[in-house]
């Protein structure tokens, strides 16, 4: 994590624009003189109230929240390969030096349990070794590929002449990160909001040159063949790129990922071309 974000403290977030903005938009949204247009959907809904929750002090004599607490020493756990058991020691040897009716979590399962709004979905998908189909709809049970009939799990010869035995462990895993619920949080606070809209209502300051992919006339032939969905700025206009690459480096271990990563281009240029 960078710095800025691990330490940050309550009284700054509404300087940064980071929390502090968040829950206000929140409340103002809700709570309000203003009309209510749109109820929050459940995991946003549950997302803000847990923010709120974790933004209250360690204790009566400090400012760091327990979020900002937690943050710190989660952002420890990684770097120094710290196992449950000692990082919950750590939470038992700080624990005892803050003063009494202290918030911060007395294990590991209790930190995750308040992070755990915060974090996004993603699932498993098993796929065919040779890449034919996932393992998911009508193929959801079945143990070898339709096509290649080749295994979905690994096996393992029982030495006795008889068939390889099948393990419970895939082959080939596909962890797909959902992106819908990644672009909701893109519209969570006042600002990101405006951002996502810019394609639509940004102004432009030479219309002559192409400073966004929706100046291109590809992006303009689509607006004119899908004019209901144009019609409305918070539609997500997205870009797809791909790519392979070794995580380990040139090692022995012949593991690799084919990421598939999802782009909102509604962006202004100035975020989306960072």
């Amino acid at each position: 994590m960078r710095d800025e974000v691990v330490r940050q403290r309550i009284d700054d977030c509404d300087a940064d624009g980071g929390v502090g903005d968040m829950l206000h938009d929140y409340h103002e949204a809700h709570f309000g003189d203003g009309p209510q247009e749109e109820e929050p959907e459940a995991s946003a809904k549950a997302y803000f109230e847990m923010l709120e929750a974790a933004q209250k002090p360690l204790h009566g004599h400090t400012k760091v929240s327990q979020l900002d607490g937690i943050g710190r020493l989660m952002a420890l756990k990684s770097p120094f390969s710290l196992s449950r058991d000692a990082f919950d020691s750590l939470l038992t040897v700080f624990g005892s030096m803050l003063p009494e009716n202290h918030i911060l979590p007395k294990s590991m399962y209790q930190a995750q349990k308040i992070l755990g709004a915060f974090k996004m979905p993603y699932e498993q998908i098993h796929s065919c070794p040779n890449g034919c189909i996932l393992f998911r709809k009508e193929h959801e049970k079945d143990a070898y590929g339709p096509k290649c009939k080749a295994s979905r799990f690994l096996e393992v010869d029982s030495g006795d002449g008889q068939p390889k035995k099948q393990l419970t462990i895939p082959v080939k895993i596909l962890r797909y990160l959902p992106f819908i619920p990644r672009i909701q949080r893109l519209f969570m606070t006042e600002e990101s909001a405006q951002q996502m809209t810019w394609h639509k209502k940004g102004v432009r300051y030479n219309p002559d040159k192409m400073v966004h992919p929706s100046d291109g006339e590809s992006w303009k032939n689509f607006d004119r063949i899908h004019r209901d969905k144009t019609n409305e700025a918070r539609n997500v206009c997205i870009a797809l790129a791909t790519d392979g690459f070794n995580p380990y480096g040139m090692v022995a271990a012949s593991y690799s990922c084919c990421p598939v990563f999802v782009i909102p281009l509604n962006l202004p240029p100035g975020v989306l071309f960072q």
